[in-house]
């Protein structure tokens, strides 16, 4: 009998101040336009001297109209070719000026902002981000803007230089600098903490955001099957995983139906599928209430147990597994169990969606990904300075991972081999530049390649999907993975029609 196939019984679209409304395209935009490409939660748009309204995906901005957002509500707004503003919660921006030709303006009210300026913003001279005691303005580079209560103007530099001007100073801030104008004007430049920043959940959200927006969004399903939860609402567990997803940056996610008889875990840590989906990546295991209790007169203690695998596109073999038992406290049994929900998303989130990013990078046609360890921050920075010099390569993007270890995403022309011996090349023995799939680099240093000798290379595994491994210029390719396909937007229709 032919496979049925999962169907989709709600979009995250639809689940209000949970996710955000999948980005447009991009070419959409013209170098002279601010269009809203991404909403998440309360978002309210004004034009002119009129008043605020619920924000419409794909709404035009011009100079005069403001943008706001409220509490756990995100938006992002995309400027010509090259440039996007995403506001974070609790946030207000007003455009000023959208000149293609000479300064593009923000006047930034409230809250934080993320900034990402590519060198093809539609060949404008400036961007400006005008603050209450501050002005940074750019050419292209990275960097995010934060408002304090006590009226301090912080600007956070990761890419490129910053102008700041403050009154009649002037400083030029560099990346891991942060610039603080508090309202007297006492201006300081100082480096900030960057394994502190890094783990902060904005900063997080814009670096995915920042790759996937080059990537495309991976269509991805949550399905769950859940014991002993039901009497308390429908797909609270799956929610709670898609929702941590959409938050690592992650839009196109959805909730799916899933039965006794969809998926069965194999003992040889295979699975059966009984329905096959249709999506990129699927996030599927078992969630039960393991265990609920009153602890006092006041609390109650709940304790739930995970099995989750992500697997793509229905494969036999999963690419990562995560079992856990996650408690949660609270002033009555839903509470509690809603905790322990949440904390079970937030961990299944954060360990699911860098994992899927890095697999996005060797996904995509036109993208090679350098995985690096033991490098630390100038190294990496040198690295990729020399990567965006080489012919045919356009961008790259870094994703921070656990340990010190990196993985970039390179957008380009040439294939991983001939990246990989440019590479070898420039870095002479210095470097052991290693071939670990058809879009995969591994770079480590040659004292490091000389200790680990013998050894697997960490995250490579025993997965099916993993291709030989050969050192770039001494080996043969490794030969090629099976070809995936491009991420699809579609699902598959209910009867009658309905999606």
């Amino acid at each position: 009998m032919k496979a049925t196939r999962l169907t989709a019984i709600a979009t995250l679209a639809a689940l209000a101040l949970l996710v955000a409304v999948a980005p447009a395209d991009r070419a959409q935009v013209a170098t002279n336009q601010a269009v809203l490409t991404s909403v998440c939660g309360d978002v309210q748009t004004r034009h002119g001297t009129g008043g605020y309204h619920p924000a419409r995906l794909n709404e035009v901005l011009e100079p005069g109209d403001g943008i706001k957002t409220g509490a756990s509500s995100r938006a992002e707004l995309s400027v010509g070719e090259g440039g996007y503003v995403r506001m974070a919660e609790s946030s207000q921006v007003l455009v000023t000026a959208l000149d293609a030709s000479g300064t593009t303006s923000f006047q930034h009210v409230v809250g934080g902002i993320w900034v990402t300026i590519e060198r093809t913003l539609g060949g404008a001279s400036k961007f400006e981000v005008r603050m209450p005691s501050a002005v940074a303005s750019v050419t292209g580079t990275v960097f995010r803007c934060q408002l304090g209560e006590e009226g301090n103007c912080d600007t956070y530099v990761y890419e490129g230089e910053v102008e700041i001007e403050a009154g009649d100073q002037r400083m030029r801030v560099t990346p891991d600098e942060r610039c603080r104008v508090p309202r007297d004007l006492r201006t300081v430049v100082e480096r900030f903490n960057l394994t502190g920043d890094d783990a902060a959940a904005w900063v997080m959200y814009n670096r995915h955001r920042d790759i996937v927006r080059h990537l495309g969004d991976p269509q991805i399903i949550v399905a769950l099957r859940e014991q002993d939860l039901s009497e308390l609402g429908a797909y609270l567990a799956s929610r709670a995983v898609a929702g941590q997803l959409a938050l690592h940056g992650l839009h196109s996610t959805s909730v799916v139906e899933a039965g006794v008889t969809d998926f069965s875990f194999n003992p040889d840590g295979t699975i059966s599928w009984g329905r096959t989906p249709t999506a990129d990546y699927c996030v599927i295991g078992d969630v039960g209430l393991e265990q609920l209790r009153r602890l006092n007169g006041e609390l109650f203690s709940a304790r739930v147990k995970s099995d989750i695998r992500l697997v793509r596109d229905g494969e036999a073999q999963s690419l990562t597994a995560i079992e856990a038992t996650v408690p949660g406290v609270g002033r009555n049994e839903r509470e509690a169990v809603m905790a322990a929900l949440a904390a079970l998303g937030r961990r299944v989130g954060a360990g699911l969606a860098p994992r899927i990013i890095r697999e996005l990078m060797q996904a995509q046609a036109g993208t090679v990904r350098i995985d690096i360890a033991g490098a630390d921050r100038d190294q990496i920075a040198h690295i990729r300075r020399f990567v965006e010099s080489l012919d045919g390569v356009m961008r790259t993007a870094p994703l921070l991972l656990p340990g010190d270890r990196v993985s970039l995403a390179v957008v380009t022309q040439m294939t991983a081999q001939q990246l990989g011996a440019a590479l070898q090349r420039a870095a002479g023995d210095a470097i052991q530049v290693v071939l670990a799939g058809d879009r995969v680099l591994y770079l480590r240093s040659a004292q490091a390649a000389g200790q680990g000798a013998g050894q697997q290379r960490p995250g490579t595994g025993s997965q099916a999907h993993a291709s030989p491994r050969g050192q770039v210029g001494n080996e043969p390719a490794a030969p090629p993975q099976r070809p995936r396909a491009q991420p699809r937007v579609h699902w598959p229709r209910r009867p009658g029609g309905g999606r």
